[in-house]
């Protein structure tokens, strides 16, 4: 596997920007830790791969209407924002990154 090292800003280079779909999952490995890309609403988006809730593998859940869900306990959370939407009396969020598109590519800062 090929190491990716963080640029001068932090941001690390994860795929090309046409890589990234409209709910779909892409699924990246920056300094050994798994992230979801996605688009919602036009805008790549960039969370942790681990359920913030019992560290289940994300990227084997669904993703749908800018919703991602758990495949282990059905917890739901809204990608755009990284609340939880069920169970509703809950408090854990999705691990969000800062992400941007440059240059053709898509960058991620962890």
């Amino acid at each position: 596997m090929k190491k990716v090292k963080a640029g001068d800003d932090g941001f690390y280079t994860a795929v090309a920007a046409d890589a990234v779909h409209e709910n779909g999952m892409t699924t990246v490995k920056l300094a050994g830790k798994k992230v979801i890309l996605t688009r919602w609403q036009g805008r790549v988006v960039a969370f942790s791969a681990i359920c913030p809730h019992a560290a289940a593998d994300l990227s084997q859940g669904e993703l749908h209407r800018g919703k991602i869900r758990c495949p282990e306990h059905d917890y739901k959370f809204d990608v755009g924002n990284g609340r939880i939407l069920f169970p509703p009396d809950e408090m854990y969020c999705l691990q969000r990154y800062a992400v941007k598109e440059e240059g053709g590519s898509v960058k991620v800062r962890l």
